[in-house]
């Protein structure tokens, strides 16, 4: 395992477990702000309701109006023209005068009782407090035809808080905000607001909302554990398949070592055999040489099975042609005198992708096969291609025992040794190891029927696997 796939998974883990965060967070977030828009909403509505029958007759609250035209009103004229003139005095004027009106306002007001009223007539909840708030004064310049403030306050402002005991109010807790206006002795339009609320109402809010919490650190904390688990156990894979590639390297040497030395000492003997003396020992060097090799045959191939699993397929462009015919050249010097080998090339100079190795290996088991299981005497295989519509087929026919049909279903399994054996030595890899390459490459592979006996494989290869043009 490289130091970048080493370091890759921690980072793609933290990332996706901030983002994840984030989003569980937004999405918290996003839904305390929906429950503090529609908190106590019900309750809001009802002393709305009830509020506009209380003042149905006045302008604010019963006798407000007459406060607002005994300790303001008289006063707005005098107040715009020294705004108008830009008086050195008008700020205090205006000052002196809401301090005043709100003083008065904040003295005469029935605000207490008819909240108060209002709540036990609906059996509202008797925590709930208020704040009955004034929040602007307009005048009507004629001169450009605009509203002019000149009084503007803030929840922040608590001068202009005229009743009741809530500290803040907000657009979540407002139960209403009404503009009252006139045009005597000058126009004019005031506004001023209603808030209802719970003083803890955040506290409430997220005790409300407790199970979406509780829910969502759960998911948090399955998420984390199943990621670690997820990572850990990939990290003891990769250091098995390290382990296991030592391994196979450290036998593939420690066997190959011996058997050099048996197959050369072996031959050794062999050559003795001109001595009438060394006769014996020389037929017992080739019963050596024999095994031996058969020893490294299988050893060969349980290590390639293996050690496949492991290996990155190395695809390089090869015309397809000429480098079946190369491959299939040196088979026969390998198996010179053992079968025939006859090959009908494809006819079309195309370029295939592939891995040499895996391509090598697939016809070597193949033919093998068929010198293997077959009972003739003179034993033949013949490859073939077959252009199909959206494919390429190699067809591999040989003349040997056939395959039994209750083989066919396991032929490609490892280690299978079917009834079509007949006692031939083996580890049933061979097959298994073709199937194996071809699923590396992306090709398939199916048993085909043979009216004559022996056996056909059929090699399927899409078109996407050659080069879209001919080679030159």
């Amino acid at each position: 395992m490289n130091s970048f796939n080493r370091n890759i998974y921690p980072w793609a883990f933290g990332t996706s477990f901030l983002i994840l965060t984030a989003l569980i967070g937004f999405l918290i977030f996003n839904t305390y702000q929906l429950e503090d828009k529609n908190y106590q909403i019900g309750q809001l509505n009802l002393i709305q309701n009830e509020y506009g029958t209380a003042i149905m007759d006045d302008k604010i609250f019963p006798g407000g109006d007459a406060v607002f035209q005994a300790e303001l009103v008289p006063y707005l004229q005098t107040w715009f023209r020294k705004v108008m003139e830009h008086s050195p005095d008008a700020q205090q004027y205006g000052k002196q005068r809401m301090e005043q009106f709100l003083a008065s306002m904040r003295k005469k007001q029935s605000l207490d009782s008819i909240f108060y009223r209002i709540v036990r007539q609906q059996r509202l909840d008797t925590t709930l407090v208020y704040l009955f708030h004034f929040d602007e004064l307009e005048l009507y310049n004629p001169t450009d035809s605009t509203w002019k403030v000149f009084y503007k306050s803030t929840n922040a402002n608590h001068m202009s808080a005229i009743s009741g005991s809530l500290k803040q109010g907000s657009l979540n807790n407002r139960v209403f905000q009404l503009a009252v206006s006139d045009r005597a002795p000058i126009p004019y339009r005031f506004t001023y607001s209603l808030y209802v609320d719970y003083e803890n109402r955040n506290w409430r809010i997220i005790q409300q909302m407790a199970p979406v919490f509780l829910l969502s650190l759960a998911c948090i904390a399955l998420i984390v554990l199943l990621s670690y688990r997820t990572y850990r156990n990939w990290v003891n894979q990769r250091k098995l398949v390290d382990l296991k590639t030592s391994f196979l390297n450290h036998m593939r040497h420690e066997f190959n070592t011996p058997l050099t030395t048996i197959l050369v000492s072996a031959h050794s003997l062999i050559d003795r055999e001109t001595d009438p003396d060394n006769k014996e020992v020389a037929q017992l060097g080739r019963v050596v040489e024999r095994q031996a090799k058969r020893l490294k045959d299988y050893f060969e191939q349980v290590m390639g099975s293996v050690a496949l699993q492991e290996q990155q397929a190395k695809i390089v462009q090869v015309p397809l042609d000429l480098f079946t015919m190369e491959i299939l050249h040196e088979l026969q010097l390998r198996y010179q005198g053992e079968i025939e080998i006859d090959y009908t090339p494809l006819g079309e100079e195309l370029l295939l992708q592939l891995d040499e190795g895996y391509y090598f290996s697939i016809l070597d088991n193949l033919i093998s096969n068929a010198i293997k299981f077959n009972d003739h005497s003179t034993k033949t295989i013949r490859l073939s291609w077959e252009r199909k519509v959206e494919q390429y087929c190699l067809k591999i026919e040989d003349n040997g025992r056939g395959i039994a049909p209750s083989d066919r279903n396991a032929l490609f399994t490892a280690f299978y040794r079917g009834q079509s054996s007949g006692g031939k030595p083996g580890l049933g890899l061979g097959l298994y190891y073709v199937k194996s390459c071809l699923d590396r490459l992306g090709w398939a592979i199916c048993l085909g029927n043979s009216s004559g006996g022996g056996t056909i494989f059929y090699i399927y290869i899409d078109n996407g696997y050659f080069n879209s043009k001919k080679k030159d």
